[in-house]
């Protein structure tokens, strides 16, 4: 399952605050080359404040192998700091019932059997965190196929395609309707619900 948990709540799931910064170098700056802000094996940046949530996948050594970390969109995100170039009318999406989803990972270490369930089971997870916070749905940037293989409708694509860290990406939106992947978790027998914490969200503020 997929708990989610943020700075302030941190201290209830031992190091996985750490743990997902180690499974970030290891993607983004090791494997990727990527010119991430690092320290001593950790990657980070400016949006790991107390507003962002971290939505990880454990394994049963309480280290973490997938990740999703969630953004509020009334404060600064990615999109609309870093590439606001990528929605067409160079007006990002924002709200307090939108979210932005970053930092996506998820460790090529684990067994082909685990892993392919791993991001299915993170967008469940996400899904059900705007389920019970009255969310509208979630943006970010990535490659046009990752997406669209796992969520097979509602995608709203903002903007057309552009190189971003080396790929071809797109900024979308997605309804919250839309998130759960449907085809996958039938297909791998995940459940409802994902959400290991899913009552635990009141560090998450509802929309208004």
């Amino acid at each position: 399952m997929i708990e989610a948990f943020s700075l302030a709540t941190a201290h209830h799931f031992q190091d996985a605050l750490a743990s997902q910064a180690r499974l970030r170098h290891e993607v983004f700056v090791r494997r990727r080359g990527l010119p991430h802000s690092s320290y001593q094996g950790l990657e980070f940046d400016e949006f790991d404040t107390p507003a962002a949530t971290y939505f990880v996948w454990r394994d049963s050594e309480r280290v973490v192998r997938g990740l999703a970390r969630v953004l509020p969109t009334t404060r600064p995100y990615m999109l609309k700091s870093y590439w606001p170039h990528l929605v067409a009318d160079r007006n990002p999406p924002s709200g307090p019932g939108i979210v932005e989803v970053t930092r996506v990972c998820v460790d090529k270490m684990l067994t082909p059997l685990v892993r392919r369930t791993v991001f299915p089971e993170l967008l469940c997870a996400i899904q059900e965190f705007l389920l019970a916070t009255g969310g509208m749905g979630m943006i970010g940037v990535t490659r046009e196929h990752l997406l669209s293989h796992f969520i097979r409708e509602g995608i709203v694509w903002l903007g057309p395609a552009d190189e971003v860290e080396g790929e071809l990406e797109r900024a979308f939106f997605v309804p919250a309707a839309f998130i759960r992947p449907e085809y996958h978790c039938h297909k791998y027998g995940i459940a409802r619900p994902v959400l290991a914490n899913a009552g635990d969200v009141a560090f998450a503020p509802k929309a208004a």
